[in-house]
């Protein structure tokens, strides 16, 4: 009796991701001020994923209003099925962010480092990283809870967010202890590399869901309710073919 109605829990989505891109939009300032007074290449970087990810969410936000939408005589299994389109959108996101900053860094690596204010670069990025930590985490788990695909990608990608910004306060400090700037544009690389193992771990969840890849777990948790039943009434069943769509799971035998 508790129940969220279809209805409650698409408005519950709709703030948890209004609530990611507001923080989204302040983290975007926080890094493009950090990268102003300081002219780092990985917080510039950073800055440039945060881009990324605050485009990725205005799209999330429009995949959660379009995919409640009820069935019709066109979509006879209702609009579930964007949650797959925006997680593969995030992840070819997630994707082209990593390579731009690989790209960046090279550049600046190859014209010639200049870095100031690298104290305070440090502080305005662990803000970042704590901010985006806590954010991610609490996304994940909500998705999760509510068999959100949309929320989930959109929290990992907050998380891939937090651990880039991990990366560059790694690289600021490296470089304010042994005053050797090129621990800058590498840490930028590394990191890089590690958000791109991100981005297609989405997309590939993304084909599979729009490939219906069948879910092995569902399918035990299936014939054992079936096989039950069956035995009770003393009939047989066969030809079981399930498919998840959104938050739902469509079953024929």
């Amino acid at each position: 009796c508790g129940a969220m109605s279809t209805a409650d829990q698409t408005r519950a989505q709709i703030r948890v991701m209004q609530l990611s891109l507001g923080i989204g939009i302040l983290m975007l300032f926080m890094k493009c001020y950090a990268w102003w007074i300081t002219r780092s290449a990985a917080i510039y970087s950073d800055a440039a994923e945060s881009v990324v990810h605050n485009v990725a969410v205005v799209f999330a936000l429009f995949s959660v209003w379009y995919s409640s939408k009820p069935a019709d005589r066109s979509h006879h299994y209702g609009h579930s099925r964007i949650d797959y389109f925006s997680a593969g959108f995030e992840g070819s996101l997630i994707v082209l962010a990593a390579l731009f900053i690989i790209y960046e860094s090279i550049a600046n690596w190859m014209g010639g480092l200049t870095i100031n204010n690298l104290s305070s670069g440090i502080w305005f990025t662990v803000a970042a990283f704590v901010i985006n930590g806590a954010l991610g985490g609490f996304l994940i788990l909500r998705g999760r809870k509510t068999s959100s695909i949309i929320i989930e990608a959109n929290g990992k990608h907050v998380l891939t967010d937090s651990w880039t910004s991990l990366g560059v306060i790694i690289g600021l400090v490296l470089t304010q202890w042994t005053g050797w700037l090129p621990f800058d544009p590498i840490c930028a690389i590394l990191v890089a590399s590690n958000i791109l193992w991100s981005g297609f771990a989405l997309m590939r969840r993304s084909f599979r869901g729009l490939m219906d890849e069948a879910d092995l777990g569902v399918e035990q948790k299936l014939r054992a309710v079936l096989d039950e039943e069956a035995a009770r009434l003393h009939v047989q069943y066969h030809g079981l073919r399930h498919r998840a769509v959104g938050t739902t799971t469509w079953v024929e035998f």
